[in-house]
């Protein structure tokens, strides 16, 4: 299954789930999330164009609401940022500026200046260096944590993980002389990180938590299980709109056990697709 096909599988749940849409909707904060804004290979990246024209929608026809507010149950729409890479600060930020849009970015403490290992081009890949998160602060942006590697925290111990969530924001409190007080669990899938996670964001000193479990967040809501909505390179202005609005709320099934074996077996697929391509 080569990648263009399995853009073309999203697109058609999209599409799927937009008929849904009406039994599914949920009120309450979406919180949106981000990776890359530039020319990365990969499914997770926006075009810049397309980021301009998702933000400029957003501006006009939203209430755009920072992190704090939407763990809160605020109703509104924030933006956020996984990862940190440099296309951020050049592509993201000055767009956002633009259109008075708060976000926040969840930065790889231990990574800065370098890359994550899924990626391979240095040039369309690279994270920011700590000056760039430096001026992403200064421009008023929240800096969030992201652990120091990138690890899938289920998957390791818990003194593994104690060092990822307290030793990133160890650093980052020391690269930004300011305490870090947002998580965001890597790849953040309800089988990426576990109780475990939750207590040792805790026991660091966080005061929110955001995986990328699709979904809205009620008043009430887990402050340390927050529900997110990835904008992922497949996303047109009309299904950017749609997660946005409610239309594709279904989606949250993707969530569910059945759901995420069918997103890995399609993952797998298109990962061996890719390495026959090369070789």
């Amino acid at each position: 299954m080569a990648v263009d096909a399995k853009s073309a599988i999203k697109k058609g749940v999209k599409r799927a789930a937009m008929l849904a849409g009406p039994v599914f909707k949920r009120t309450g904060s979406r919180i949106l999330t981000y990776h890359s804004v530039g020319e990365r290979d990969h499914e997770m990246n926006v075009a810049p164009a397309d980021f301009r024209r998702q933000m400029e929608w957003l501006a006009n026809n939203c209430r755009v609401i920072s992190f704090e507010r939407a763990a809160a149950g605020a109703d509104g729409v924030a933006v956020t940022f996984d990862d940190g890479y440099a296309d951020n600060l050049l592509n993201a930020a000055p767009v956002l500026r633009e259109f008075g849009i708060p976000a926040t970015f969840f930065v790889v403490a231990g990574r800065a200046g370098g890359m994550l290992d899924h990626d391979t081009d240095k040039a369309t890949a690279s994270l920011m260096t700590w000056d760039g998160v430096r001026e992403l602060h200064a421009q008023g942006f929240e800096i969030g944590c992201h652990t120091l590697s990138h690890p899938r925290l289920a998957q390791i111990s818990p003194e593994q993980q104690r060092e990822e969530i307290k030793g990133a924001k160890d650093v980052i409190e020391q690269q930004l002389g300011c305490e870090i007080v947002s998580f965001a669990y890597p790849f953040g899938s309800r089988s990426d990180y576990d109780a475990a996670s939750v207590a040792l964001v805790k026991e660091a000193g966080f005061c929110r938590a955001a995986s990328n479990r699709y979904g809205v967040n009620a008043h009430g809501s887990d402050m340390y299980n927050l529900r997110r909505i990835w904008i992922d390179r497949t996303d047109s202005l009309e299904t950017f709109q749609a997660k946005v609005d409610g239309r594709l709320d279904a989606l949250a099934a993707l969530d569910s056990r059945a759901g995420l074996a069918a997103r890995r077996l399609l993952n797998r697929l298109a990962e061996r697709t890719q390495r026959t391509k090369r070789t």
